[in-house]
């Protein structure tokens, strides 16, 4: 009888790396194990969002994973028991060891996933990717560029002259995407620049499985000083939310909003160095180890207690993602 890949995988690292299980065997009791993360393994991005929340200027000074430490890392999530692995940044596409991980990711069994801005995509790219990557997520903040401009939703060029061609771009790559059978995923966050912006057409040709709507979120440490401007009432949001919900009732799309507590303790993160974080106070709390040194287990211990499970399943963070369009599974 055919092995899945989770237990090809598990079979696999079993022989090679006993201490590995060891360490899992022991500390696992106690910890609750989240069954998604979101890895910012690329500190870098070539976007200058005005309302980013992850910067990451200590990180973007260090050298950044080996081939082998990101290996590791996904070695230590699957046999831990993490379902679905989102790569995320800064930008992800710009980590020349993304392919094999995503790659490694799927032959241990897990949902693979990124959110990228798509300025390094390219059809080619996408289709060497079809057996591997199940979820293409995209960034679109507005149905206009002047809008993106304001945002800073532009390329570092771009955002020195006050433009932005980024919708034409991600337009592109989702016409792509979708003639090749991924599943979509859309990303809005939503400031006081696009909070009275009518994206129904964009998602519409777009064509997403889930839309998701953030509302723009301030983190001490990281955007503090300069996204208040930005900032959106809960009354502004929750118009957005409601006007969008309106006009594509009779659409396919799933729409997902997060508001501010919503986006707070619900998700579980690893840094460009191999570090576990979570944010339920509104500021990063990083593990005191990295993942391929101490394993994923010691290092979750570490800050779960900025998680909560209830509050990530009351925002849908669990979903069917194995009953995608996405052409892996």
């Amino acid at each position: 009888m055919l092995k899945s890949p989770r237990v090809v995988c598990f079979v696999k690292y079993y022989t090679i790396l006993p201490s590995l299980i060891s360490n899992y065997m022991m500390t696992n009791n106690n910890v609750t194990i989240p069954k998604a993360v979101n890895w910012h393994c690329e500190a870098f991005c070539n976007y200058r969002c005005e309302f980013c929340y992850a910067g990451f200027e200590s990180q973007r000074q260090q050298p950044k994973l080996s081939l082998e430490d990101g290996i590791s890392i996904i070695q230590h999530l699957a046999i831990a028991g993490v379902e679905k692995i989102n790569f995320v940044g800064g930008e992800p596409m710009l980590h020349p060891h993304l392919d094999e991980w995503i790659k490694q990711s799927k032959s241990c069994g897990m949902i693979t996933s990124i959110v990228s801005n798509g300025t390094k995509m390219t059809e080619e790219w996408l289709i060497e990717m079809q057996p591997y990557l199940d979820w293409l997520g995209l960034s679109v903040d507005a149905s206009n560029d002047q809008i993106h401009a304001i945002m800073g939703r532009a390329n570092a060029g771009e955002y020195k002259n006050g433009t932005s061609s980024h919708l034409s771009r991600a337009l592109e790559i989702s016409a792509i995407a979708n003639r090749l059978g991924y599943g979509i995923k859309l990303n809005t966050v939503v400031t006081s620049a696009n909070a009275m912006d009518n994206m129904t057409e964009i998602v519409e040709q777009i064509n997403p499985t889930r839309w998701k709507i953030f509302q723009v979120l301030k983190i001490n440490g990281e955007n503090d000083g300069r996204v208040e401007a930005l900032l959106v009432s809960d009354n502004l949001f929750e118009s957005y939310i409601s006007r969008h919900q309106s006009s594509l009732q009779n659409s396919p799309v799933d729409v997902v909003p997060e508001n501010n507590d919503a986006m707070l303790g619900t998700y579980a993160m690893i840094d460009a160095l191999g570090r576990v974080y979570t944010n339920k106070d509104g500021f990063y709390l990083y593990s005191d180890s990295k993942i391929q040194e101490s394993g994923f287990i010691t290092c979750w211990s570490q800050v779960c207690s900025g998680f909560s499970q209830e509050a990530f399943d009351a925002r849908g963070g669990e979903w069917d993602w194995e009953a995608s369009m996405g052409v892996a599974l």
